[in-house]
């Protein structure tokens, strides 16, 4: 179906700012799986903190032309991180919902971390807290993009309270079915659809029984993400990283995550960093009862 709508009057129906490792995947696949509601291709854009000098119409080829009345949407984790984005959003779709998944943030850093040294050594189950360590510290991003409180505040200052939805990693874990209504609800999908995945568990940690391919590959995903063509190359592309990512899983095999807590591998500059801005983000938002739990015996 052909979309006569232009750049300039065309506008998301809702835009996932973060955080990174919270689940923003799962959201993206089960809002994907509405049928009332078409998600960008690829996932993450980063329209906002990378690619905004490549204007509105190169933003708007990256949703399909959609039935009115279909909403569209995208998620691109690292906009919290970017000090400069909610201005843009702002003073381009000033009335967008932003969508927002929140992890415990010591967990979100963990997983990071983790994260990480997956793609470096091809593996968590054998690594060393050393070899952690001596990662975390070559870049504070593990606590800043934890620090949600100084990340949403530019979003609170540019955006009504109630066009900003907070969801929570942990809900995720104990009831995603109710979950999802949640967020249907608030982005105006109807709330009767239940996807069929919706207990799917995706980005788990993983290692790689090749690790030399999996880098390969990873290499050709990052290209063809990044890769700015016309539609139809841009679909192909898709489809095409979509199949990498089910090459991959089957080169991967359950490697686990080493017995570790926050504090043994993340330095104590980025652990109290953490520890201050969840105390901050607390007078701001209701932040789950388990994170306060949480909070006060990894701070004694």
């Amino acid at each position: 179906m052909e979309d006569n709508t232009s750049p300039a009057e065309w506008s998301p129906g809702f835009i996932g700012i973060g955080a990174e490792k919270s689940a923003t995947t799962w959201a993206w696949s089960q809002l994907n799986a509405h049928p009332g509601i078409e998600m960008s291709q690829p996932k993450e854009l980063n329209y906002f903190n990378q690619h905004f000098d490549r204007g509105a119409a190169w933003y708007r080829r990256h949703f399909s032309a959609s039935p009115s009345g279909c909403l569209t949407g995208e998620i691109s984790p690292l906009y919290m991180d970017c000090p400069f984005t909610a201005e843009r959003i702002a003073a381009t779709y000033p009335d967008v919902p932003l969508l927002v998944l929140l992890r415990h943030p010591l967990d979100r850093a963990l997983s990071h971390l983790m994260h990480d040294a997956q793609n470096a050594y091809g593996g968590v189950a054998n690594v060393t807290t050393a070899q952690l360590l001596r990662l975390a510290e070559r870049d504070n991003k593990y606590s800043r993009r934890s620090c949600y409180a100084a990340s949403l505040q530019p979003f609170f200052e540019r955006f009504p309270r109630k066009q900003i939805g907070i969801f929570f990693f942990d809900d995720v874990k104990s009831d995603p079915e109710t979950l999802l209504r949640r967020l249907y609800t608030f982005v105006g999908a109807d709330t009767d659809f239940v996807p069929e995945a919706v207990d799917e568990r995706i980005n788990r940690t993983k290692d790689y029984r090749s690790v030399s391919i999996h880098r390969v590959l990873r290499g050709m995903s990052m290209t063809a993400n990044s890769f700015p063509p016309s539609r139809a190359v841009m679909e192909w592309l898709y489809r095409n990283t979509q199949l990498r990512e089910r090459t991959l899983d089957l080169l991967m095999v359950d490697g686990g995550r080493p017995d570790l807590t926050p504090e043994e591998v993340l330095p104590s500059e980025q652990l109290n960093a953490i520890r201050e801005d969840l105390e901050k983000l607390s007078t701001r938002i209701e932040v789950p009862a388990a994170w306060r739990v949480s909070r006060e015996s990894r701070a004694a």
